[in-house]
């Protein structure tokens, strides 16, 4: 069974007590309960009390043991488990807590059993940004989009296996760049970020930069998504050859190429444009800056597509060299990617993506719609939400003035309160003769994960009739929907 969000908003032992996780079987739910919290600390919930810290010897060579290591979980082994294991509105209800923490969230989700990757096209519709360019802010205007429809240059970045510079802590200063550094993707010296990830190679974590209209406080003048796989590229060919295909640039970080990565980047084809090399040189090892000039003039990549790092530029330093190289880049002012569009492509590779259904499922969606389509919206509540109807918004009316009792005198007001108390009533009663719909039938089975459920949360889940009923008017999105 999955894990679902009704199950973490009950209200219980756990839930009343704030106490923090004691062992690793406790750290998944105290990490979503403070995640739904909009905590940005619950990052911090991987890294356990040690009690053989009392007992350590600091001069000791020994490697830590197997035991010893135990308690250690890596932040993003837990954010792939939580996904693997929440069905898709937990997904959703996750992706869009870590967007308002200011965190990156997965795009291509890797199965813990060696199957193939997934894309999160249906958990990032939830999440809607808005920005402002410096034109729009001229009229005091703003754009604001669901993310996955967002179209924007597409940034990758990549390392191979003897990379020194650690691409999550140069992706943070670039997207805070000139405030205050925000930690938006987790790196190797924040807490839990140092220990050995077991199932998250080949996870792909996305992020935005969002202009806010002011030409001397913005980096970036367009919004631009920035796509952090972690691992080495050599173990995950599969989610390097998706980002080869939706890229506007992919930036290759090393400090040297061994044979085995010069075969992996050879054999792609139509990315020598695409492909920046972000290149950290010891000068100790002048072999190793040969390997890297060969393959330069082997795939023929341009002078200005190479990006060295000397050892006396710190990270921050870099991170202003980097974000002039990517604002003077052609791709940047000419290519844009959105997530919708990244699902052909994904698919092409054998990835899944999260909105694709069974065909039982694409049947049952495609009733609902027809249902909804020969029909205007007043008698489709009335047939199919008849608790939303006339009697819906008589109650509505008698709960506001129980509140105000605009029309009660002081000397009658219990004998009015009485009275619409009873009218109240009355309404419930026959409110409850009423049962379920065919759609609320479909919905409370569970069978399908479409717009029936959407209907039957109208209120929980903030969905209306009339905004799936203005989607069919958009035939894209009515594939989607049916797809679903």
């Amino acid at each position: 069974n999955k894990l679902t969000l009704r199950s973490l908003l009950l209200i219980n032992k756990d839930s009343m007590y704030d106490n923090p996780a004691s062992s690793p079987k406790d750290i998944p739910r105290y990490f979503l309960t403070k995640l739904l919290q909009i905590n940005a600390d619950c990052r911090g919930c991987t890294e356990l009390p040690d009690d053989e810290e009392e007992h350590f010897d600091p001069f000791s060579l020994q490697p830590s043991t197997a035991e010893a290591n135990e308690n250690k979980v890596n932040y993003l082994d837990l954010i792939v488990a939580l996904f693997l294991c929440a069905d898709s509105f937990l997904q959703q209800r996750m992706a869009l807590r870590m967007s308002m923490c200011q965190f990156s969230f997965p795009l291509l989700l890797p199965h813990y059993n060696n199957s193939q990757s997934g894309l999160m096209l249906w958990t990032l519709r939830d999440i809607v940004k808005e920005w402002s360019t410096p034109k729009m802010s001229e009229s005091k205007n703003f754009a604001e989009d669901s993310v996955a429809e967002i179209k924007a240059p597409f940034f990758s970045f990549v390392r191979l296996k003897n990379s020194s510079l650690s691409k999550s802590q140069l992706l943070n200063h670039i997207l805070s760049h000139g405030q205050q550094n925000k930690d938006v993707f987790m790196h190797r010296d924040m807490e839990g970020g140092a220990h050995q990830r077991e199932i998250a190679n080949g996870l792909i974590e996305i992020s935005w930069f969002l202009p806010s209209g002011r030409e001397n406080q913005d980096v970036f003048q367009k919004p631009i998504i920035f796509a952090n796989l972690r691992g080495d590229v050599s173990e995950s060919p599969t989610e390097f050859s998706f980002l080869s295909q939706v890229s506007t640039a992919i930036f290759v970080l090393m400090d040297k190429i061994q044979e085995d990565e010069k075969k992996m980047l050879t054999s792609l084809h139509d990315v020598k444009s695409k492909l920046f090399f972000v290149f950290s040189p010891n000068k100790n090892t002048m072999k190793d800056t040969v390997s890297v000039k060969t393959m330069v003039e082997k795939l023929d990549i341009p002078k200005n597509q190479v990006i060295t790092k000397d050892q006396k530029t710190n990270i921050a330093g870099f991170s202003k060299k980097f974000c002039a190289t990517i604002n003077k880049s052609p791709a940047h002012l000419t290519s844009c990617m959105s997530i919708v569009n990244m699902s052909d492509k994904a698919m092409e590779l054998g990835l899944s993506v999260d909105e694709h259904r069974s065909d039982t499922q694409k049947k049952a969606a495609e009733r609902i719609m027809e249902g909804i389509w020969v029909k205007t919206i007043s008698d489709y509540k009335k047939q199919e939400l008849c608790l939303q109807g006339e009697n819906w918004k008589k109650i509505s009316k008698i709960e506001k003035e129980e509140c105000r009792l605009n029309k009660a005198d002081d000397s009658t007001l219990e004998d009015y309160k009485a009275e619409l108390q009873k009218e109240k009533e009355a309404l419930r009663k026959e409110q409850s003769k009423y049962k379920p719909s065919n759609e609320m039938k479909i919905s409370l089975n569970g069978t399908l994960l479409s717009p029936s459920i959407l209907l039957m949360r109208t209120q929980h889940e903030a969905w209306s009739v009339e905004g799936l009923v203005r989607w069919r008017a958009d035939r894209q999105t009515l594939e989607i929907l049916r797809s679903s």
